[in-house]
């Protein structure tokens, strides 16, 4: 998509579906409205191609209708920026946004994991490795040789002439050495004409957040195909969450990814034992056990289910939990006493099923090593375990109706006290 001639006028996954899917479904689009994970095209983007075009082209039009023999001076069309689209991340052939919003888009269906989680992996190494423009209107004014008309910019037409102008002159075809000047010219040429008048300055949190959550869908729904396959995003992964955790502001911060992170991390070792093995020699065991230190000072009796620090905490003790299915990482564990304390800690907060049924497995699984079983009953695991046996209500499985646990806070007390039996 990005070698086509079509690249500076539409989306990339609009030239996708014209190579991929041929003329009569891109037409199908093209005059349509639509908002899925594949295409995002509305009327609203046509009539701002149909306009930038137009205002390219400038007077041709009335030149050629006078004169049919008239020429037109060609100089390439700076890419065209679609305000629908300014804070969306294209990936493999996904916007991934809309890919995420498991509500609308519960289950669409992905051809090509694997391809995807590699492009992902690409996408956020390209991201994390983002430097900001320092260009500003001032500077693009400068760079084309215009100067503000008081308080508001020059009109669109004199900001096309220049350019025009410049980079007839420094075009590389015309002028070998004038290839940085032309480039700079026509970046400060898209720059006036956006929108916005704004770039992304460095990584965008928003961004690093879609691509965890993508990678996290993946394991989720095509677990058996990427089982065998060792994950390859640890290094980056494990970066992102010390950076995360070492953040001053980490719960005041609305775009923090610690939560989509440690959901990532999660779902991969939960996927494959390669990839729980990996972690450990990675040294990301240590990472998840400072991000819960961290984190569990902040759970209280006034703490939520959807809170930060509730579903990072979550993540992370199932995480330890899977983790400890194996003797290296148990050996690993066992140093890491407060994590012990911790967990015993957070299976009094009863109001927070989810997070005390990760608690209660993990105190099963690490209750099959006689060390750390020694370690949990010193931190006093059975007091913490017993309250929730007395919350099983019998009453509701022989009624005979069926619950989710999703919606029937019982029923979520019940497998809890099941749990809890177990351990």
């Amino acid at each position: 998509a990005i070698n086509s001639i079509l690249s500076p006028l539409l989306p990339s996954a609009m030239i996708y579906f014209l190579e991929n899917h041929g003329p009569a479904k891109f037409s199908e689009i093209y005059l349509g409205e639509f908002d899925t994970p594949e295409a995002i095209w509305m009327s609203e983007m046509r009539r701002t191609m149909i306009q930038k075009i137009a205002v390219h082209l400038g007077d041709f039009k009335p030149r050629l209708m006078c004169n049919t023999r008239a020429l037109y001076q060609y100089m390439p069309i700076p890419p065209i920026g679609y305000e629908p689209l300014e804070r969306e991340l294209f990936c493999s052939i996904y916007y991934l946004r809309n890919l995420c919003n498991e509500d609308k888009f519960p289950d669409w269906k992905i051809d090509q994991p694997v391809k995807l989680l590699k492009d992902c992996l690409e996408a956020w190494k390209l991201e994390v490795e983002k430097k900001g423009s320092d260009i500003s209107i001032d500077g693009a004014l400068k760079t084309l040789g215009l100067e503000m008309n008081g308080e508001y910019l020059p009109e669109e037409k004199s900001i096309r002439k220049a350019y025009f102008k410049l980079a007839n002159k420094y075009h590389p075809d015309k002028n070998p050495d004038g290839r940085e000047v032309f480039e700079a010219v026509n970046q400060a040429y898209e720059f006036l004409c956006s929108k916005n008048k704004q770039f992304q300055s460095g990584p965008s949190p928003i961004h690093i957040n879609l691509i965890l959550r993508t990678q996290s869908i993946l394991f989720k729904r095509y677990g058996d195909v990427l089982q065998p396959y060792k994950y390859a995003g640890y290094p980056m992964l494990i970066k992102t969450i010390v950076a995360e955790t070492n953040d001053h502001h980490l719960f005041g911060n609305e775009h923090t990814v610690l939560p989509s992170a440690c959901e990532l991390c999660f779902f991969t070792i939960a996927n494959s034992a390669l990839n729980a093995e990996e972690l450990r020699r990675d040294n990301g065991l240590e990472a998840l056990a400072a991000a819960l230190a961290r984190c569990v000072v902040n759970i209280g009796t006034l703490t939520k289910p959807e809170d930060m620090e509730t579903k990072v905490c979550t993540f992370i003790v199932r995480c330890f939990s899977e983790s400890a299915a194996f003797e290296s990482a148990r050996e690993k564990i066992q140093e890491m006493v407060p994590i012990i304390s911790d967990i015993c800690r957070l299976m009094q907060y009863s109001h927070l099923p989810d997070l005390v049924d990760a608690c209660i497995d993990a105190a099963s699984n690490f209750a099959q090593d006689y060390w750390l079983q020694t370690q949990l009953l010193q931190a006093g695991v059975l007091w913490s375990v017993l309250p929730h046996l007395f919350n099983y209500d019998y009453t509701l499985e022989e009624g005979g109706v069926e619950v989710s646990e999703a919606t029937n806070q019982q029923a979520m007390g019940n497998r809890v006290a099941k749990q809890a039996i177990y351990s």
